[in-house]
């Protein structure tokens, strides 16, 4: 016969076990009141947009430091979450650490390893489900090519900077002036379809391609 507590777990709701183990989702065991009275108790993420990333290497500056980085990280999960920094500040290290993992992976497993060789392929097509709604269109398609040299040079002028925010605008440049999309757009792309946009067309200015020297 069964007893009340082989019974109580099988009766419990599905959906409310799943939503306890969906990714980016954290349930805070104390919740966090700030000032003024408002609670906190569930921290909610989702994949970053390039707007989000761009926004963040802002707070890195020109020389990154242990400081700088760990701000930025911060930064990134205030707005993804919609959570005020007072309440951000007051996280569990620990949380803010597994957040922040969660947030970076969708670039980190989206870029290309720095061993692989580049994708050299004369044209990229990138599809978009859904779109992304952007000066009153929808883009679902995104068409990249090798950039040529007038390209080129742009972003070695956002390059220059020797920031990350410099590199990261070099990259959003690039993206809009070949794909042709308004730079509202790409602002929107998630950032891992970003990322892989971006890694397609600086490939082409690796060193070593078979081609030759570049």
């Amino acid at each position: 016969m069964l007893s009340d507590e082989d019974v109580l777990p099988a009766m419990s709701d599905p959906q409310e076990e799943a939503v306890e183990k969906r990714p980016g989702v954290f349930h805070l065991e104390k919740p966090i009141t700030i000032k003024g009275g408002e609670t906190f108790e569930t921290l909610k993420l989702h994949e970053p947009a390039v707007f989000h990333a761009l926004q963040a290497t802002k707070v890195i500056g020109r020389k990154p430091t242990l400081e700088s980085i760990y701000d930025s990280q911060i930064s990134m999960v205030c707005q993804i979450s919609k959570w005020p920094r007072l309440a951000v500040d007051q996280l569990p290290s620990h949380i803010l650490d597994a957040a922040t993992d969660f947030l970076g992976h969708f670039e980190e497993d989206a870029r290309r390893n720095p061993d692989k060789e580049p994708d050299l392929t004369p044209e990229l097509t990138i599809t978009f489900k859904p779109g992304i709604e952007a000066v009153n269109k929808t883009f679902n398609v995104m068409d990249l090519r090798e950039p040529v040299v007038s390209e080129r040079r742009a972003f070695k002028s956002f390059e220059s900077r020797q920031t990350f925010e410099g590199l990261m605008s070099g990259e959003i440049d690039l993206v809009e002036r070949i794909s042709g999309w308004p730079k509202a757009a790409v602002l929107k792309m998630p950032i891992s379809k970003f990322a892989r946009a971006a890694d397609y067309l600086t490939g082409f200015f690796m060193h070593g391609r078979t081609t030759g020297n570049n």
